[in-house]
């Protein structure tokens, strides 16, 4: 799969970033399981309304629970967006 070589290329190149809104929560880990090493280049964006998301707040909490570090999990579901696409 393109795990692997996703993760290779956000940490090679300084200026590409990373989606995980395709990805099930419960999998996040497994699919990359040194994401807090690149936390600061994480987006997490939503798939909901769709198949298998059933609401946003119960997705945001699974990435919530996935990644150990609050001001980590801040980057991801927060910080990483409002710092690439201001107001």
């Amino acid at each position: 799969m393109w795990m692997n070589e996703a993760f290779f290329l956000v940490r090679r190149h300084k200026n590409m970033y990373m989606d995980i809104s395709g990805i099930p929560p419960q999998k996040l880990l497994e699919y990359f399981p040194r994401i807090e090493d690149i936390a600061d280049k994480v987006l997490w964006g939503t798939d909901w309304p769709g198949p298998g998301v059933p609401a946003i707040k119960g997705e945001h909490r699974q990435i919530q629970r996935a990644v150990d570090c609050s001001r980590r999990k801040r980057k991801i579901l927060y910080d990483n967006a409002a710092r690439l696409f201001p107001r």
